[in-house]
């Protein structure tokens, strides 16, 4: 899974990226006029069930879900109109699975706003209206060229390249009146058939409020009711995250944290939401694979059937499935063990076709 980190130059989504990954990415004059390349890091995802499952079996080796995450460099306004992004960084967005789209919300004289003034709500809808019109020049040089692709096609390729422009002309018109195309709802069939333009409004999309740290306890309400609004009418949820402080602690020791957390008020840093909100963003799920040489959690798509998941695993054990023994986390934290489990009958056979849910422990019976 990717997740893009975009925004504004000086919104400090650099920052952002710093705390979540604890990397030292340069975060002055990072815009998409003067770099191509984006800054990459892998992010663990927390999930206590996962602490609880390593101190019950203790075990050689333990790996935790994780998210790549892309920093892409400062969207500047107007770019996608005037000259148009650059082809690099379009191809960035789009191998994105989700976009974090950071929002300038605290005041800073030393690091100048490129519009003049600091106004969340302003920047937010502007970089919105930038993905918008970046999909609008997509779309539009595709409706140049598809009437002709149609007059040479027959038979049913003629049916779904008539399907297609249809389908782009419906994108457009929401794009004309500035709707992100996330709010799109595509049957399957529509899906598969857009499936190669990867819109980047069309992308799951988290609002984050960079906010100073004077703020961390009480931000304004006046500009966060602005951008709840904004982000409700764009289908987003909204996090609130000061990305100085969040980057401060993200290179701190292990045993310095929970003393400076402590001091500053903040019982969960917002790094830790933010990861786990990025992953409920992309319809995700874990479940674990447990015993004494690993512990290790598995990421799937919500709805996943069990023969799928067995895949994520290793492709053999998929084709080779028989059952999967399944026991939920609640039911194994109760009982304390598997075996305790098991004599409780809360440890489950499972077939193929079984909806595997958020943190079961599965263990995998298959032949080859």
């Amino acid at each position: 899974m990717k997740v893009g980190i975009i925004g504004l130059p000086s919104c400090g989504k650099t920052s952002v990226f710093n705390a979540l990954t604890g990397g030292h990415a340069q975060v002055h004059a990072f815009s998409a006029s003067t770099h191509t390349e984006p800054n990459v890091g892998i992010v663990a995802v927390p999930d206590w069930r996962q602490d609880w499952l390593n101190g019950l079996y203790k075990p050689k080796k333990t790996t935790y879900a994780t998210i790549e995450v892309v920093d892409v460099a400062g969207l500047v306004p107007g770019q996608s109109h005037k000259d148009g992004f650059s082809p690099q960084l379009l191809a960035h967005l789009r191998q994105v699975d989700a976009l974090v789209h950071v929002v300038r919300a605290f005041k800073d004289p030393s690091v100048p706003h490129p519009n003049g003034s600091v106004d969340a709500f302003r920047d937010a809808e502007l970089l919105e209206l930038e993905l918008i019109l970046a999909d609008l020049s997509v779309i539009e040089r595709r409706l140049e060229k598809i009437d002709q692709e149609i007059q040479r096609k027959k038979g049913l390729e003629r049916t779904e390249s008539e399907a297609e422009k249809m389908l782009l002309l419906e994108f457009k018109e929401y794009l004309i009146n500035e709707k992100p195309l996330r709010q799109v709802k595509l049957s399957a069939e529509q899906a598969k058939l857009m499936r190669g333009y990867t819109f980047a409004s069309q992308k799951p999309l988290m609002v984050v409020a960079n906010i100073d740290e004077s703020e961390i306890n009480k931000p304004d309400l006046h500009t966060m009711r602005k951008l709840e609004d904004f982000a409700q009418a764009k289908s987003a949820p909204l996090l609130v995250f000061c990305a100085k402080i969040e980057m401060e602690i993200a290179q701190l020791d292990e045993s310095e944290r929970a003393e400076f957390l402590t001091a500053i008020g903040i019982i969960e840093p917002s790094r830790d939401k933010l990861v786990k909100a990025a992953y409920e963003l992309l319809e995700v799920i874990p479940f674990f694979t447990v015993g004494e040489d690993e512990v290790k959690a598995w990421t799937i798509t919500r709805g996943t059937h069990a023969q799928e998941a067995a895949r994520k695993i290793h492709s053999d054990i998929a084709r080779g499935f028989i059952r999967a023994e399944v026991v939920p986390f609640d039911a194994l934290k109760q009982c304390g063990t598997w075996v305790a489990a098991k004599d409780k009958g809360l440890v489950r056979l499972e077939g193929k076709d079984y909806v595997v849910q958020d943190g079961d422990c599965i263990n995998f019976r298959f032949a080859v």
